[in-house]
């Protein structure tokens, strides 16, 4: 029974085999295994790689600006830690101006030294109607009686005062200067400012000429015993009358000898428009010159004379400035 159990099963599983057979059923155990892909350490690798560089670039980020102060303190311990305790940290110089500017009102003392363009003025002193100072040229030679430089005397509550013309000849070596004024009468208690101003033609301020109907008028500007009269038409010179006394009181005899022969001079040169005249008490010198229809030689030197349509306000303006009194 036993013998015919075995081969009873042997034939159902046989049977069995057959039919799975025909329905195309394939034993897992007889199949072959096959690789179908591949698990790659590196691509999970890669995040984590770009993560550690993030943290590492921050880091940086923050503690740069940190370690930099740091080393720029020396009182920082990572200062210490390199360059030491004793550290030596040199002052930053302050450099001065060698001059202050003065195109701005700069107090009056001796310790001012100012500049504009190539003027310098410096070592003030003031008494009374009169300021002292020193001049030169900081390149190349001024002549101020042709160039429009003035000096502007200012309160100690920065009021203008007065305004003068500056006059003579500056080169690189300092020169004394003594400026007068009758507007100014100086108070020791108070500080006093000046500033040097160069006059432009749209700078200088307007004046009034009383004329005819033609347009003729004059301004007759007065200074000691010289007496200038300018004829304007329009606002406009076109003559010029100079009348100047030379007395003899007052004068060593040089040098009224000296003046003398240098007015004959000048008369001669201008020759039929001028004169010189003997007087009992000196001579008197004048000329009366016509813009219009002569020219002043170039060898006459004379700074109160005017080339021909010379503006009024330019005429007056540079005449107050000079101390004379323009009517």
């Amino acid at each position: 029974m036993r013998i015919e159990g075995i081969y009873m099963d042997n034939k159902q599983t046989e049977e069995n085999r057959k039919e799975l057979a025909q329905n195309n059923y394939v034993d897992p155990r007889t199949i072959d295994a096959q690789v179908i892909g591949e698990l790659r350490k590196d691509k999970i690798g890669k995040p984590m790689l770009v993560l550690k560089m993030f943290v590492v670039f921050a880091i940086i980020l923050i503690a740069l600006p940190i370690v930099t102060n740091m080393l720029n303190d020396d009182t920082s311990a990572l200062y210490k830690f390199i360059y030491g305790n004793n550290s030596i940290v040199s002052p930053i110089p302050t450099q001065k101006k060698e001059f202050l500017d003065g195109s701005v009102e700069q107090i009056i003392a001796s310790s001012t030294k100012m500049k504009k363009d190539n003027l310098v003025i410096s070592n003030f002193s003031i008494s009374g109607n009169e300021i002292n100072c020193k001049m030169y040229s900081y390149n190349g030679i001024i002549n101020l009686d042709l160039e429009p430089f003035y000096l502007e005397i200012y309160s100690n509550s920065k009021a203008l005062l007065d305004t003068i013309k500056l006059t003579g000849t500056l080169d690189y070596q300092q020169q004394d200067f003594v400026i007068s004024s009758k507007k100014i009468n100086i108070n020791k208690k108070y500080n006093y400012y000046a500033k040097i101003v160069y006059m432009e033609d749209k700078d200088y301020p307007k004046v009034t000429i009383s004329s005819d109907e033609s347009g003729i008028g004059s301004l007759t500007c007065t200074k000691e015993d010289k007496k200038i009269e300018y004829t304007f038409k329009n606002g406009y010179l076109i003559g010029i009358n100079d009348y100047e006394k030379i007395k003899f009181a007052g004068i060593e005899s040089d040098e009224y000898l000296n003046l003398k022969r240098k007015y004959d001079s000048k008369s001669a040169t201008l020759s039929a428009v001028s004169s010189v005249q003997e007087v009992s008490d000196g001579f008197i010198f004048t000329a009366n010159i016509d813009l219009e229809n002569y020219v002043i030689p170039d060898s006459i030197v004379d700074y109160n004379y005017y080339k021909l349509d010379t503006e009024a306000k330019v005429v007056s303006y540079t005449q107050i400035g000079k101390g004379f009194d323009c009517k």
